[in-house]
């Protein structure tokens, strides 16, 4: 019975009760502890003690457990345990340890109890202590501000120190100016993303709720933005935009007016207490709309005196006072740097001591005419000479005598400088305009011409009175003047800001026949139509006549080259009459095939003359095996196929503009490594060379030959077919059987030439 009652003792027991032996192997663990670790009791005995505490916990309990003695039997620790629903329960462990006669740890008792309303009441304790200490450092800051630069500052540490302390995702600053809010500063916690720019110069309209609640004076705390949707709509989209769960704010003023606010996003469910921690952030929020008003109330004061000294000090224009008796009275910033001194260097000093000049000027200014302008030069201290222009103004009493000359001076040494490099330039383009070895016309209106040059009038023939005044299109018309450049088409180029280059030919003065190249060149603003323009002429009459000359030479050498390929083919046929007109013919067919595959005509004629000399190297076989009407030998027909490499070797002499000797090695070649000499394939092969390739074949089969009768053109046409892709290209194939279909003959052919 005594045992069943104090199992009810402990059973019921609402503390933690357990027992473990001296390798923490439990033994026992009562109802409350089994509960409140979700564990049963068979799960638990024979388990380890330090298996169910917390990982941080183990070694502090080690060392707890290891403190016992018999001297010393029992001790106190704190563990904190974490749930499985994420609460953190705080366990106060009392442990007493029982030990043999011999001083031997046997066996300890553990009793626990929940501490967690206490800890959470310290932690209340430590957290309001701390934010107290936390606003009074904040208001220090602050009441030792002066300046902006470290209200920057003080404003930037006070925001992460609010929004660290209140677990916020973002601590903001607004300041109100006018119908906007600025977002003048902003802290994020680490990976919240910034949204200052978003939020910087927000119209206030646009956030019309919160700042109605703020004007109010009142600093408001949002802990469900829903709860917005009663007041306005298009606020809470806005926050739901903005990604802010919670909001709370608190108004930012000075003497009764409203400066800004302060916000701080995203706190925790729970973790702010309006009660609690308003009074404490409304205090730092007042603190700060005093420092804003201060720092204001300076700026504009100091605005004002800036305002009045930029006028005087930080112009750039020379400032000076003097009194009637030229003592200086007064100088600012820009005249003391002017002539590298300070203010107090000249203050006291007499006018006259600065420079020789005389100051007449100066004594003619009387209270009916106060004022002057005067431009004079100075000598300065490094021996340069500046010049500037001066405005002399004259103070009067109320009896008429003068009391002070003010003068503000500006230095005018650059635009000086720059009319005298103007002028100078003015006098070098003129020299330039007037020595250049081209002629030059000038217009500024497009209309009429304006000026001509020395060199246009020799050109010409015309004198200068002559041209200037006279209209432009009457020196450009055909009629008058035989020039073939149309002035429309150059006043159209450059009055779009466009140059123009014409040649045609004019007639001088004289009568005399040019031939000219012009330049037109736009002249900017030259004139109200703006369609300015200088026009060069350039005399290409010796040039013209000497590409002539050159184009005449040049059609004789290519008369010598056909001459010559004619003789050389003539040569060939006249040692091997049965081949007769083979070469000429299977030229002709070569260069239509050519066209008809759309080469350019230099390409075409290189053809031509390849094709009309193909044989050439049959010079070297004897004349008996060409004309032998019987079938060759095969050391005879190696002998003939001996031509393409000997033909080369004749060719590769003359210095032909084409590819002759080349083509005339490969019209043998075939596209598959067949043919001879060198047993080429593909595109190692010349396109003229395939041509000729086909047109010779063509033509051979089409031709009678002395060991056997023509085989009849579409023989030929078939067997180049058979052999396209492998033998013959299969372009010039296609282009050959095309030419034969809309209706080639070699008789028409032959006809025609």
């Amino acid at each position: 019975m005594e045992i069943d009652f104090y199992r009810k003792i402990v059973e019921s027991s609402p503390d933690f009760i357990c027992t473990f032996l001296p390798d923490t192997t439990i033994t026992f663990a009562n109802e409350a502890l089994c509960r409140t670790l979700e564990a049963d009791r068979n799960e638990l005995h024979g388990r380890p003690f330090l298996e169910i505490i917390p990982e941080g916990e183990i070694v502090p309990a080690k060392e707890k457990i290891a403190s016992l003695a018999p001297e010393s039997p029992s001790g106190s620790h704190r563990m904190a345990f974490l749930l499985s629903n994420g609460e953190k329960y705080v366990v106060h462990w009392h442990i007493q340890g029982h030990f043999s006669p011999q001083g031997e740890l046997q066996e300890v008792d553990a009793f626990g109890r929940d501490d967690s309303e206490r800890t959470k009441a310290d932690a209340l304790l430590a957290k309001g202590a701390r934010r107290e200490k936390l606003a009074a450092q904040i208001i220090s800051d602050y009441a030792f501000c002066k300046s902006w630069n470290e209200f920057d500052t003080i404003t930037d540490r006070t925001l992460k120190l609010l929004g660290t302390e209140n677990r916020a995702d973002r601590a903001n600053l607004f300041q109100f100016s006018g119908d906007r809010v600025s977002n003048t500063h902003e802290w994020c916690a680490r990976g919240i993303p910034p949204k200052k720019e978003i939020l910087q110069r927000v119209p206030m309209e646009s956030a019309s709720w919160w700042i109605d609640e703020i004007e109010k004076n009142e600093a408001f705390h949002l802990p469900d933005p829903e709860t917005l949707l009663r007041k306005d709509e298009l606020g809470w989209r806005r926050l739901q935009s903005l990604n802010v769960h919670s909001l709370t704010a608190m108004p930012v003023e000075a003497e009764g007016r409203l400066k800004g606010a302060i916000s701080l996003e995203n706190i925790p469910k729970g973790f702010f207490s309006p009660e609690a921690d308003f009074p404490l952030l409304t205090s730092i929020s007042r603190v700060i709309g005093k420092t804003i008003a201060l720092l204001e109330a300076e700026e504009e004061l100091r605005a004002t005196k800036d305002m009045y000294q930029d006028i005087v000090e930080k112009q750039s224009e020379l400032i000076l006072r003097v009194a009637p008796d030229w003592t200086i009275t007064f100088c600012n910033y820009a005249f003391a740097r002017y002539f590298g001194k300070s203010p107090d260097d000249f203050v006291g000093e007499n006018l006259a001591t600065m420079t020789p000049e005389g100051f007449d000027h100066l004594r003619k200014l009387t209270l009916q005419s106060p004022e002057c302008t005067s431009e004079r030069h100075v000598v300065m201290p490094d021996g340069s000479t500046r010049w500037q222009v001066w405005h002399d103004i004259a103070f009067f009493d109320g009896r008429g005598v003068l009391k002070e000359i003010q003068a503000v001076g500006w230095d005018i040494t650059e635009l000086v400088t720059a009319q005298q490099a103007h002028e100078n330039e003015r006098k070098r383009a003129l020299a330039l305009f007037e020595n250049s070895p081209e002629g030059i016309l000038a217009s500024w209106d497009g209309v009429r011409i304006h000026e001509v040059n020395h060199a246009f009038c020799r050109m010409t023939g015309f004198l200068r009175d002559e041209v200037i005044g006279g209209p432009l299109q009457e020196m450009f018309s055909p009629g008058v003047r035989g020039i073939s450049l149309n002035i429309e088409r150059l006043l159209a180029r450059t009055s779009s800001g466009e140059s123009a280059v014409e040649e045609g030919t004019f007639s001088t003065k004289t009568g005399k026949k040019l031939f000219l190249s012009l330049l037109a060149l736009p002249v900017p603003n030259a004139g109200e139509h703006e369609k300015g323009m200088y026009v060069f002429f350039r005399n290409l009459t010796a040039l013209k006549e000497k590409e002539a000359q050159l184009l005449a030479n040049i059609e004789k050498l290519h008369t010598t080259f056909f001459q010559t390929v004619e003789v050389l083919a003539q040569t060939v046929e006249s040692r091997d009459p049965y081949t007769a007109g083979h070469q000429r013919r299977t030229a002709l067919l070569s260069f239509e095939i050519a066209r008809r595959m759309g080469l350019d005509d230099e390409i075409c004629q290189g053809v031509f003359l390849a094709a009309a000399i193909h044989d050439v190297g049959k010079i070297s076989v004897p004349s008996e095996i060409l004309s032998r009407p019987g079938k060759l030998l095969e050391i005879e027909f190696s002998l003939v196929r001996t031509h393409a490499e000997e033909g080369y070797n004749i060719l590769k002499k003359v210095d032909f503009p084409w590819k002759i000797p080349e083509i005339v090695r490969q019209h043998h070649e075939r596209l598959d490594g067949s043919g001879y000499p060198h047993g080429l394939k593909g595109d190692a092969i010349l396109l003229e060379a395939k041509i000729i390739a086909v047109a010779d074949a063509v033509e051979a089969m089409a031709s009678h030959r002395p060991y056997r009768p023509s085989l009849g053109i579409e023989t030929a046409l078939r067997f180049i077919e058979e052999g396209k892709g492998h033998l013959f290209d299969e372009t010039v194939v296609d282009a050959c059987r095309n030419l034969f279909a809309c209706g080639y003959s070699f008789e028409d052919a032959d006809m025609a030439v």
